[in-house]
């Protein structure tokens, strides 16, 4: 008997073989993704699973992080991959100073080359911009003939129409807010046509129709529920805030395919991988407002939200 069972396992490390013979999940792709507590990282989150899971990895997904705990965690190793945003990165967690006029390209660069002495490697950008944005109803724009920050500027300086405006309370004070970004595009709006309130309210003033322009962020829900038009900061003022996916470095070079399957992922989107123009960005808006709609007003789940994203760029197998 002895004899037969030293036979069997000299055959099975002879053969390699994995189950039952060499112990459960040896050579098994094991990670750990993490992701924030909005609707958007949640979808992220479930592409980033998802798209790994499809090349054999096993998945652990921690999800509702906050950012602190998101970067803490990437930090001390405990989450291996997340997808944050560039101004996040290059102004909280490496603590700089924004300076207006840096684009969407030139502050992936300088977030990617920094990242890289923390242990951290950042792969394409998906050109999506999740800042300040403000938006209008269609006919506003195509009465006026504007589609640009520097369209709107113009109108507001011309005197002609009046445009009711609509902020938030902080932003119409703050010195980097309303303020700085009508030095920044050389115009004024009139006090008497500014409103301003609490977060969301800007958005319910819009939909009301009791103002023409709103301040909103890139990525809302809402503006695609109604087709609002977000003006494009030609000029660059605001902070960029592009959602990245990054890993750490050792896990990367212990699964380099990583990069390639996620870069895959990221060429889904407006711009592919590629450079940032004002036009790739008002498109990778557009397409992650329609895909934070099917959560927040289709009420589907994010993780079915990613499962259909992926189906429909032959990314998994349905």
């Amino acid at each position: 008997m002895h004899k037969v069972i030293a036979i069997i396992l000299t055959v099975c490390m002879s053969l390699g073989l994995v189950l039952g013979c060499a112990g459960p999940g040896a050579g098994a792709k094991e990670v750990t993704v993490g992701n924030k507590n909005f609707t958007e990282q949640y979808i992220v989150g479930e592409l980033i699973k998802q798209a790994l899971e499809e090349h054999g990895f096993t998945v652990k997904l921690e999800a509702d992080l906050s950012s602190d705990i998101l970067r803490g965690g990437m930090e001390t190793g405990d989450i291996d991959i997340c997808a944050d945003y560039t101004g996040t990165a290059w102004m909280v967690h490496l603590e700089h100073e924004y300076e207006p006029g840096v684009d969407n390209n030139e502050l992936y660069q300088l977030v990617k080359e920094e990242e890289k002495g923390k242990g951290f490697t950042w792969l394409d950008p998906i050109w999506n911009n999740n800042t300040y944005v403000l938006v209008s109803w269609s006919e506003f724009v195509e009465a006026n003939g504007v589609t640009t920050l520097s369209d709107l500027a113009a109108l507001y300086q011309e005197g002609k129409v009046e445009i009711r405006t609509f902020v938030g309370f902080e932003f119409s004070t703050r010195p980097d807010g309303l303020p700085a970004l009508e030095e920044h595009y050389g115009f004024k709006v009139d006090e008497a046509s500014l409103m301003t309130g609490a977060p969301g309210a800007s958005l319910m003033g819009l939909e009301n129709r009791d103002c023409d322009v709103a301040m909103a962020f890139g990525t809302d829900a809402i503006i695609a529920k109604y087709g609002w038009h977000s003006y494009l900061d030609n000029k660059a003022f605001f902070p960029p805030y592009d959602l990245t996916p990054y890993v750490r470095t050792d896990t990367l070079d212990k699964y380099p395919e990583i990069a390639d399957i996620l870069n895959e992922l990221v060429a889904t989107f407006p711009g592919g991988g590629g450079t940032a123009t004002p036009e790739i960005v008002g498109e990778g808006q557009q397409a992650w407002q329609e895909l934070n709609a099917k959560v927040d007003i289709d009420k589907m789940e994010p993780d079915e939200v990613a499962h259909e994203y992926l189906v429909a760029y032959g990314l998994v197998e349905e």
